[in-house]
């Protein structure tokens, strides 16, 4: 398929506006425009709006989280090797993704809610599977487990943009800090 010149200029800005806004979250249209090397006026052509900007960015997130997550299976009886994975594909998106946790209006968009649920339910289902067999406390929602999950990749992709994380030793952080608030016995029990 050929791509046209403006779907091009398109995701060019998309990933200009990515690049600068993981490094200042409250950058202004103006400054985005400034980084994507294009004036004000070309910005408004393709986003009139920051909240409109900030939802496609938001919908390209979700479409790099589904491609990534993309071949990852649930264990049934073992959380572990699906949760390091799905930790493990996902850390490197931080640069693209984190920054949208202060975009409180792609919360507001119900297209974005949607998707975002939608990429979510592969892993809501492990979840209530493993509630079900007893590898999970079933004392705490299946949607809080993720929620929690979710809130948690975000800070761990913070403390890496900071510099207080490593990256490669984010996932096996997730993981026992999830296999041990959410374990059957609270003990990182994987079984």
């Amino acid at each position: 398929m050929k791509t046209s010149v403006k779907d091009t200029k398109r995701k060019a800005i998309l990933d200009a506006s990515t690049e600068l806004l993981a490094m200042k979250p409250t950058a202004t249209l103006q400054e985005i425009a400034d980084h994507s090397g294009i004036g004000i006026a070309t910005l408004h052509r393709y986003f009139s709006t920051r909240e409109l900007l900030l939802d496609a960015l938001a919908l390209n997130a979700i479409g790099l989280v589904e491609e990534a997550l993309g071949g990852v299976t649930a264990e049934e009886h073992d959380m572990l090797p699906f949760l390091t994975e799905v930790f493990e594909v996902l850390i490197p998106l931080g640069g693209k993704v984190s920054f949208l946790s202060s975009a409180a209006s792609v919360d507001e968009n119900p297209h974005i809610v949607a998707e975002e649920a939608r990429i979510k339910q592969p892993l809501r289902e492990a979840v209530e599977g493993w509630q079900a067999r007893g590898l999970l406390n079933t004392g705490m929602p299946a949607h809080w487990i993720i929620t929690v999950m979710y809130n948690l990749l975000f800070v761990a992709w913070q403390e890496i943009q900071k510099g207080n994380l490593a990256k490669n030793d984010a996932p096996k952080l997730l993981v026992n800090t999830v296999l041990q608030g959410f374990g059957r016995t609270g003990q990182g029990d994987s079984r």
